[in-house]
């Protein structure tokens, strides 16, 4: 008898869980492209200081993408470059969802909004973001989407949910770890640029650079370069494969870490 109660309450257990999970997993509204993508779709999306670049394959074409499984760790009340690469004369939208409700209407949530440019095919549209200070730490569901030009203005206008005419979205994780130390912001004095780089990287200081380490995504040590006495300096990374990689300003009152991606 003592078997046979622990399998009931265990099958209670499982199908109770099972139960709840179904029940508690939150869906998403998502938005309708009408005429599909094809040629009119987003094609990559990068947050440089969070080192993070997503290439949408050449030659597929799916209007809804499902990226959860790609996060992306960003702290509050820090202020983040955005790059979204268009084709097809389209422009984009990004958004999270912070109360967790299923869309991303909600005041505060759309966090990137840019003008269509239409000037050239494809067209990269750049901007930056700021999570807010009362957002709290975890993971939240960010979303890039197609929006006027070619994708038509939307119904409702501009809105993660709306029916458009051409193009794509795609869902990410923003992992949400709070602000950054006091300590951690009084260091950060360097600036590098470009980021994406293809070729030459430049760093600026307010301080003397002793040295510079870059480092690749597996935290290896693959170049350490030694400015004279310097507040500016180049690096040349044309011999780097594509990726994201860490450099490791050094000088006499302290070191700074800055994430870039070598296109």
């Amino acid at each position: 008898m003592e078997k046979k109660n622990n399998f009931v309450t265990l099958f209670a257990f499982v199908f109770g869980s099972a139960f709840l999970s179904l029940f508690s997993a939150q869906t998403y509204c998502n938005p309708i492209y009408s005429s599909g993508c094809l040629s009119w779709r987003i094609t990559q999306v990068t947050i440089p200081q969070a080192g993070f670049d997503n290439t949408f394959a050449m030659g597929t074409c799916t209007t809804g993408r499902d990226r959860t499984s790609l996060i992306i760790n960003l702290n509050t009340n820090t202020p983040y470059g955005i790059n979204v690469t268009t084709m097809g004369w389209l422009a984009c939208g990004m958004a999270i969802d912070f109360n967790k409700d299923g869309d991303f209407d909600d005041a505060g949530e759309v966090l990137y909004l840019p003008a269509y440019i239409g000037n050239s095919n494809p067209e990269t549209y750049s901007g930056s973001f700021t999570i807010p200070s009362s957002t709290a730490i975890g993971s939240y569901r960010m979303r890039i989407w197609n929006r006027q030009g070619n994708s038509s203005a939307g119904t409702p206008t501009d809105s993660a949910c709306s029916t458009y005419t051409y193009g794509t979205w795609t869902d990410y994780t923003a992992n949400i770890l709070g602000p950054l130390a006091t300590s951690e912001i009084n260091r950060a004095t360097a600036k590098i640029y470009p980021n994406p780089v293809s070729d030459v990287l430049t760093i600026e200081d307010t301080e003397t650079i002793k040295s510079i380490e870059i480092y690749d995504f597996n935290g290896k040590l693959i170049r350490n370069e030694s400015p004279k006495n310097s507040k500016n300096t180049s690096v040349k990374l044309s011999d780097l494969v594509p990726g994201t990689y860490t450099a490791k300003i050094i000088r006499d009152k302290g070191t700074q870490t800055l994430k870039f991606i070598k296109k």
